[in-house]
């Protein structure tokens, strides 16, 4: 699955209520996966900016941060290899990203994720 999505990465609220904004919700609820790859793409923000990726899952029935990364735009690449060997999600796994800098609102991030059903 490929997609392009943008978002107020600066000074939005994400559905997690953290600052950002959601780029892409993988799988559903109580259904089994193996998410082999996420791949995405910060060419279009700002130099300098610092991008933070967090990926949301339910733990117990409450959604949980599973994962949170901090990338610099010019000094890491542009593709950001997110999941990069299988992992099993049995839930509805949902990404968000913030980014440290108020221009890169609007800006658009590509993702792209390899998915198997279980």
């Amino acid at each position: 699955v490929s997609g392009s999505v943008t978002g107020n990465w600066n000074s939005g609220t994400a559905t997690s209520g953290e600052a950002g904004a959601d780029v892409v919700t993988i799988g559903a609820s109580d259904t089994k996966n193996k998410l082999h790859s996420l791949l995405m793409n910060i060419s279009a923000f700002e130099a300098g900016a610092k991008v933070t990726i967090k990926l949301f899952m339910l733990v117990n029935g409450t959604a949980r941060k599973v994962y949170q990364k901090e990338f610099n735009k010019g000094t890491d690449p542009n593709g950001l290899w997110i999941v990069n060997a299988s992992v099993g999600i049995h839930e509805a796994l949902r990404v968000e990203a913030e980014s440290n800098k108020a221009a890169d609102n609007g800006a658009p991030i590509e993702y792209d994720y390899m998915l198997e059903a279980m």
